[in-house]
């Protein structure tokens, strides 16, 4: 009787968490293995994983793990207080890292994206991602900047000869908004690889990924297609956000779209562009891994980028496949301001001061820029085209 009672019981609360409910293999093979929560492997690159337990608090319950767990909990009934849940889910970065160091291959970021999703719907959303919710909704940015002012990046740039070659444009939140620097230099390699350039003006908005990070899946698809909608299947689609490039790839999967790096990449493999540092920097060079990207060649394809240019630099010994999150993503610096510039300090030595940190994610540059404000921070583009010489 006891094991009918219970075997009933789930099923009523199925009905009820059905986000939760699809990752049930997940929430029942856990191995409490620590993995997701401390892990440190020098052979494999891994130093830590989290950077919530690493920079805000070392509580099991703001892990993968903790995740996982609560998930279950709520799923066999337990009485949760949700706002407590709702403080720990939220304080996540979103990376994945828990998830890639999983060693049997569970899914604990997707589970507290899942929870996350399950707090929206029972109204018990901590009030800073409440109100970055709204901002989402009113500016289409989670930066805070007027709808209106979204296109100021590209005020007085060059119009372009039209070639029968064009590249749609979408630089994403950050490079629109807070790192126009880098949408700007993107142009200018675009343009001197000999595409004409085009953009969606007014049209141009946010890609959804803000609140896929958030837990509202419905909502990033419906912006998601929004979006891509303005776009005419014929062009060549290229963003400089990875999480845009991201929401690309998993709502647009035949389109031919491709991250800036990736672009670059195979414009510089085609001959098409041709550019080399013009003189000794006098200064070291980082790169700076991001954790957007761990799933794809990104992060390789931006080392054979500065290789294949003569730029000398120094990565972390961290793996890029594991690389801690700097702190930018899935709504932290709203959440907890403080700890998401720890975060961010953590990733740039404050040592070096006459060192060049370089990064392929815009919004990780905003993001360190803003922690780290005597930091000279880079984005791929902006290092380029500032350091290298073309026909730009």
């Amino acid at each position: 009787m006891v094991a009918k009672a219970c075997q009933y019981h789930l099923t009523v609360t199925n009905r009820m968490l059905p986000l939760i409910s699809a990752f049930k293999k997940d929430l029942y093979h856990c191995a409490d293995c620590n993995y997701c929560v401390d892990a440190v492997w020098a052979e494999r690159g891994i130093d830590h994983v989290c950077a919530t337990m690493q920079h805000h608090t070392p509580l099991t319950s703001y892990s993968g793990r903790g995740y996982i767990a609560a998930a279950r909990a709520w799923l066999e009934g337990v009485d949760l207080d949700l706002n407590a849940l709702g403080e720990r889910v939220f304080t996540c970065t979103t990376c994945g890292n828990c998830e890639q160091v999983c060693p049997i291959g569970l899914h604990p970021t997707a589970v507290g994206r899942a929870l996350r999703g399950e707090l929206w719907a029972h109204e018990q959303v901590p009030a800073p991602l409440a109100a970055l919710h709204q901002d989402l909704l009113r500016d289409e940015n989670p930066n805070g900047v007027p709808r209106a002012q979204r296109m100021q990046w590209a005020c007085g740039l060059p119009k372009t000869a039209e070639t029968i070659e064009s590249v749609l444009y979408l630089p994403g939140c950050a490079a629109a908004t807070t790192t126009s620097t880098e949408a700007r230099a993107a142009v200018a390699l675009f343009t001197a690889a000999g595409y004409w350039v085009n953009t969606l003006g007014e049209a141009d908005s946010c890609c959804g990924a803000p609140l896929h990070e958030l837990g509202l899946d419905h909502a990033a698809a419906r912006m998601f297609e929004a979006l891509s909608g303005k776009a005419s299947g014929d062009r060549l689609v290229v963003m400089s956000g990875l999480e845009c490039a991201c929401s690309w790839q998993r709502g647009a999967a035949t389109r031919q779209a491709l991250s800036f790096v990736a672009w670059l990449a195979q414009a510089l493999h085609a001959g098409r562009l041709q550019l080399h540092t013009t003189r000794d920097l006098g200064s070291s060079i980082h790169l700076l891994d991001s954790c957007q990207s761990r799933r794809s060649a990104t992060n390789s394809l931006v080392r054979e980028i500065l290789n294949g240019v003569g730029v000398a630099f120094t990565s972390s010994p961290t793996d890029p496949r594991y690389v801690v999150c700097c702190g930018a993503a899935g709504g932290m610096p709203r959440m907890q301001p403080e700890s998401a510039a720890r975060m961010a300090c953590a990733r740039i030595s404050a040592s070096e001061p006459d060192s060049l940190w370089v990064s392929a994610d815009p919004r990780c540059v905003a993001h360190l820029r803003a922690a780290m404000p005597s930091a000279r921070v880079f984005g791929l583009a902006e290092f380029l085209t500032t350091y290298c010489a073309g026909s730009f």
